[in-house]
């Protein structure tokens, strides 16, 4: 049985972004190791003591505004050869906030329609489209997940129990018992957040520039219309289909007892 863990952050929930996404990456346990020791040997080259995606691109920054065009890109090479080394594979879930509100506007009064924040609809994509591409590689494969501790924690641990919680062999269930349990960290702790950081910073500027991606290692897709209605829906008949078998079951068990 192989364990993963995926590292994960979110962007565009400042409010001052149209869109939102959750991204990061995903390795086994000696893999987010190898990470954490190659990023710590790079801020220490560097002469930093922390990355953070804004700071890195904000040209007033103290740290990183006055380093030149040159040493920018690179620390970027550096960060992309330590990301593809150390982890399996990249994954970003991003949303159009608008698409989405229209889509719950929608779909509101629907039977059995609970609708999504933001945020957690990107994570729940996030994990069972992780968790249907490792099951290719080991069928009995498990994972974590780990963000770091903030105002989105509380809900990404929610989304997470909700799902693990889950039975059932169809869509949202059907990989709810490889979840092997969920974690946060306090800022600064785990440099693999930072890498994360990083990986969902660059990948919501190529979403919305419409460079969606599948492959060996990266996993990349902005929700749109079409995937949110076939994803809404899926799971309102799958609900539906689970109250069906239960009134068939009650009905003979009640012919057998009678």
């Amino acid at each position: 049985m192989a364990l993963f863990s995926a590292r994960l952050d979110e962007t565009g929930t400042d409010g001052r972004s149209k869109f939102t996404l959750v991204g990061g990456a995903v390795a086994p346990p000696e893999g987010w190791d190898a990470l954490e020791a190659g990023w710590g040997a790079l801020l220490k080259k560097s002469g930093v003591t922390a990355y953070h995606w804004k700071e890195f691109h904000d040209p007033q920054n103290g740290t990183f505004g006055p380093w030149s065009k040159m040493k920018r890109e690179r620390f970027v090479t550096a960060q992309e050869k330590i990301i593809g080394k150390c982890t399996s594979f990249r994954v970003a879930v991003g949303v159009d906030q608008a698409v989405h509100a229209d889509v719950k506007r929608r779909m509101k009064g629907i039977k059995g329609f609970r609708p999504d924040s933001d945020y957690s609809l990107c994570l729940r994509w996030l994990m069972f489209w992780t968790c249907e591409e490792l099951a290719k590689v080991d069928p009995d494969c498990r994972l974590s997940i780990m963000v770091e501790d903030g105002p989105w924690a509380s809900g990404a641990m929610d989304t997470y129990q909700r799902i693990a919680a889950m039975t059932g062999k169809r869509k949202p269930a059907k990989h709810a018992h490889r979840l092997a349990g969920f974690g946060s960290a306090p800022k600064g702790e785990r440099l693999s957040l930072e890498a994360a950081d990083y990986i969902a910073g660059c990948s919501l500027g190529r979403l919305i520039a419409g460079r969606e991606r599948k492959s060996r290692d990266t996993l990349a897709v902005m929700l749109k219309k079409p995937l949110l209605d076939q994803w809404y829906e899926g799971m309102i008949a799958e609900k539906e289909a689970r109250r069906e078998f239960a009134r068939k079951r009650k009905a003979t068990s009640s012919e057998q007892s009678s």
